[in-house]
């Protein structure tokens, strides 16, 4: 009889484990920042209650404040949403999937000292870059929220680099293992392709600019999905201002993945103005009547 309750109590407890739970198929992996699936890789995703399998891109496995990948982020191209789910409900063959780092929400106008920090953190999560101190500062969840800190007392309190992104890069550099620049551009089709070619290499890119009056809403929505409970995130985005804009303030984000989707190549963004990654098409955001000349790129290479 007791033989006959566990058996039950596991079918039930299996049972529960594969309701809502989503079948990921990797259809044809795209390799950036060495992962073996990365963002950008075709997959196939089966819903439990659906007989056909739908399309989409693997956009990243997202890193939690505990330092675990949590959650993973999918691009449904039939439905046209982005997709966040818990990664245990998501069933997938073994791999090496792409990492990227899920911002913080920014307290008060602090984005430029979070776009440090998860500029230097997706650098350590990438380990294509940099040495072992740089590991460890973010291997434990003490050295993440110090490293915060310090960024943020960097850039807005401290009278060495106070304000200058390059200046304070540079010295994490020289501490890190690492070679930081800062590239400038009078062309947008030459400010795209450099952002494009630095992040499917796995250097993250930090992009600093000025905003106009207003923000854009992204062509994606961005959906939670949590077992049978589905969540419509906020679809906004910051952009570099266009010419003829009234300036209205200043914004740092970091660029982390490229990829193509539905017509469109995109840039994969960390802006701490949200908790989630934004998408953005990379000729909205830099193309066109951008004021290019106006927006900065700072990226860390390795010594």
């Amino acid at each position: 009889m007791v033989r006959f309750q566990w058996f039950w109590c596991l079918v039930l407890l299996v049972s529960s484990l594969a309701e809502g739970a989503v079948r990921m198929d990797v259809v044809s992996a795209a390799h950036q920042a060495g992962a073996s699936v990365g963002v950008g890789s075709r997959v196939a995703l089966q819903f439990d209650d659906q007989a056909t399998p739908r399309r989409a891109l693997f956009l990243g496995d997202l890193v939690a404040a505990n330092g675990r990948a949590e959650q993973r982020m999918l691009l449904d191209l039939d439905r046209k949403k982005v997709l966040i789910l818990d990664r245990s409900e998501v069933l997938a063959p073994r791999a090496r999937y792409q990492k990227i780092v899920r911002p913080y929400d920014q307290v008060d106008g602090t984005c430029t000292g979070y776009a440090m920090d998860h500029m230097m953190e997706q650098i350590a999560r990438n380990r294509l870059s940099g040495n072992d101190t740089l590991q460890a500062q973010f291997a434990s969840e003490k050295g993440r929220t110090q490293f915060l800190v310090r960024a943020i007392n960097d850039y807005y309190i401290s009278t060495v680099h106070r304000t200058s992104i390059h200046g304070i890069l540079k010295t994490y550099g020289k501490e890190f293992g690492l070679n930081c620049g800062l590239r400038k551009f009078k062309d947008s089709a030459r400010a795209m392709a450099h952002v494009a070619e630095q992040v499917l290499a796995g250097t993250p890119v930090l992009v600093s600019f000025d905003i106009g009056p207003n923000m854009f809403e992204a062509d994606l929505p961005l959906v939670a999905l949590s077992g049978t409970k589905t969540s419509r995130l906020d679809g906004r985005l910051w952009l570099p201002r266009k010419i003829g804009e009234r300036n209205s303030g200043g914004h740092s984000v970091v660029a982390v993945a490229a990829f193509e989707a539905l017509g469109k190549k995109r840039l994969l963004m960390l802006d701490s103005d949200w908790a989630e990654p934004r998408i953005w098409d990379l000729e909205q955001a830099l193309g066109g009547r951008t004021d290019i000349e106006t927006v900065e790129f700072h990226s860390c290479h390795e010594n």
